[in-house]
């Protein structure tokens, strides 16, 4: 039992959030929080500071971690030697990804990947591009799904996926004239990522944030708030089509500028991945993104918003 409240306690650390940790570990947040609460009382004092957005680890949690991560560590390196050697595909993958990817491509992927898996255990940390590849870099996460731009660093192995192209997401009451052409800056109100996401970063250099009415972390928050009205968003144009017809949006394509990107797969080169990564990457490879369907496309092609 201690064992496994040590481990709690490093994907707490590790992700700053008990409802991230409860997620990646598959448990009830109020049960890993019993089991937090249960390991502090053990060790007679707390182990992290509670903030505004999660947790943090104070003086006595940030000395634990340092003492035991080292040895979980080896323990999982020894155990998926052993697996690795007879080839088999089990354990555990830690996958970091971008936000984006988990409205569309993601869960068709993993639940494929359990059907034939079943005895695989997937952690997810879902972040902004450059904390995607610093998980991948640093070893926190075996695997990384993210844009082909935000892959800057040397000593990662990179397999590319497929692409994808940007639309413009508004509320189906709102579109009246005609979409800029890119030759100016927008003026559309945008709702959009934080300047450190890739997807921003790419609207900033083609001059189409101008106007940003307001900056979210998460697709979900995006799209509640084009719902309300409040402005328009850009987004894959293979956001699910449930998720759109549920807010009353609607896409709009962006001929101009040509927005568009590579999905890929990312891992540390240092070493050959495990029989259980090099799967998923298989089938990663194999799994076609979703269809969009097209009368969830405004017409005519060039609208503005009457905002």
């Amino acid at each position: 039992m201690l064992d496994q409240r040590l481990r709690y306690f490093l994907v707490i650390a590790e992700t700053g959030s008990l409802s991230d940790a409860a997620e990646q570990l598959g448990v009830s947040q109020s049960g890993l929080s019993r089991q937090l609460r249960q390991l502090e009382d053990d060790l007679g004092r707390p182990l992290f500071i509670r903030t505004g957005r999660g947790v943090e680890l104070n003086n006595a949690g940030a000395r634990l971690e340092r003492a035991i991560r080292p040895a979980f560590t080896a323990i999982d390196d020894a155990t998926e030697m052993l697996r690795t050697e007879l080839g088999t595909v089990q354990g555990s993958v830690r996958i970091a990804m971008i936000h984006t990817l988990s409205h569309y491509f993601l869960p068709k992927l993993l639940a494929q990947f359990h059907r034939e898996h079943p005895g695989v255990n997937t952690y997810l940390l879902g972040r902004g591009s450059p904390d995607v590849v610093s998980l991948v870099k640093s070893g926190k996460a075996d695997l990384g799904f993210v844009y082909d731009v935000a892959v800057t660093v040397d000593g990662l192995a990179i397999d590319h996926l497929f692409e994808e192209h940007m639309c413009l997401v508004h509320h189906q009451d709102n579109l009246t004239a005609a979409v800029p052409d890119g030759s100016q800056p927008w003026e559309l109100p945008l709702i959009t990522f934080p300047r450190y996401f890739a997807l921003r970063q790419m609207l900033h250099r083609a001059r189409l944030d101008k106007n940003v009415v307001a900056e979210v972390e998460t697709v979900d928050t995006m799209l509640r708030l084009v719902s309300c009205k409040l402005g328009v968003c850009v987004l894959p144009d293979l956001v699910k089509d449930s998720e759109l017809e549920s807010m009353q949006l609607r896409r709009q394509p962006i001929s101009l500028p040509d927005l568009r990107r590579w999905v890929v797969c990312i891992r540390s080169s240092d070493a050959s991945p495990s029989p259980t990564c090099e799967a998923l990457i298989r089938l990663a490879k194999q799994t076609k993104p979703p269809q969009t369907r097209p009368d969830l496309y405004l017409v005519p092609r060039s609208v503005t918003p009457d905002f």
